[in-house]
């Protein structure tokens, strides 16, 4: 089994007041509301920084693609001239 931590929070008035609401709407603990938005909260923060860190490690390397040949493919979407999608030299 699991060793839980218990710790303590402070949340707006407003904001308590939708944990419980989902809480009961879920039939399930306030606690176990906050845990999952937590858990959210990182994987999509932990996955902004992968997409970073990869971000990073690709300018290092050169894989870069020109701010104008962007803008110009982003100006021809949806026209009769669309450009393809620009690709790092």
């Amino acid at each position: 089994m699991t060793k839980m931590m218990s710790d303590s929070i402070r949340l707006e008035p407003e904001l308590n007041d939708q944990v419980t609401a989902l809480a009961e709407a879920l039939d399930r603990s306030p606690s176990w509301v906050i845990e999952q938005a937590v858990r959210d909260y990182l994987a999509v923060q932990e996955g902004h920084l992968a997409a970073i860190d990869q971000g990073l490690r690709e300018a290092d390397a050169g894989l870069l693609i020109p701010h104008e040949e962007v803008a110009a493919w982003i100006e021809s979407l949806g026209t009769p001239g669309e450009l393809p999608m620009p690709r790092p030299k």
